[in-house]
């Protein structure tokens, strides 16, 4: 599985789970722990990468910015890898804001603690169903990603993440 699959693959299997502890901890609002889509934007799937409807769910878009390797060893019989991501994260304020003119922010809120509560709990590794795996996960800054014209609430994460003595082959 590649880095971001492997991403993608991390956030969906482990999503409810934060999200009902967040939520029984009082963190965040019973309204706010549906699941997004979660997206590979490299995907050629139909309907997945190109336009989503955000006023039916939420978004998280997954890019990978750079990997680095090095060599640890005089050998170079091994390498250590690192990746850094950007997670894209999007609500848009919509026909709910009649009820809640808060329900936005509090949605992008709820959206983004429940990644970082994903994430920080696989910090120190994270092995999918066919063996892939990161051995470190760092979850780094946070910004603003917002577009007033449209209505849409965002914010973009930077992750780092690690592998370490993957054979060369």
């Amino acid at each position: 599985m590649d880095e971001v699959s492997l991403l993608i693959d991390l956030l969906d299997n482990n999503w409810s789970s934060s999200a009902t502890t967040l939520q029984s901890a009082g963190t965040i609002s019973s309204d706010h722990i549906g699941k997004p889509n979660i997206i590979d934007i490299r995907s050629m799937e139909a309907n997945r990468g190109s336009r989503y409807d955000l006023s039916l769910k939420d978004l998280i878009v997954i890019f990978e910015d750079s990997q680095s390797i090095d060599y640890p060893t005089v050998h170079y019989d091994v390498r250590n890898e690192s990746y850094s991501f950007t997670i894209h994260i999007r609500h848009v304020q919509d026909e709910r804001a009649g009820t809640d003119s808060n329900f936005g922010k509090d949605r992008l809120r709820a959206l983004y603690l429940i990644t970082r509560h994903v994430l920080e709990g696989k910090r120190t590794g994270y092995t999918a169903s066919d063996g892939s795996k990161f051995n470190q996960i760092f979850v780094g800054a946070r910004n603003e990603s917002n577009d007033r014209k449209k209505r849409i609430f965002g914010y973009k994460i930077s992750i780092e993440t690690k592998r370490f003595a993957l054979s060369v082959p």
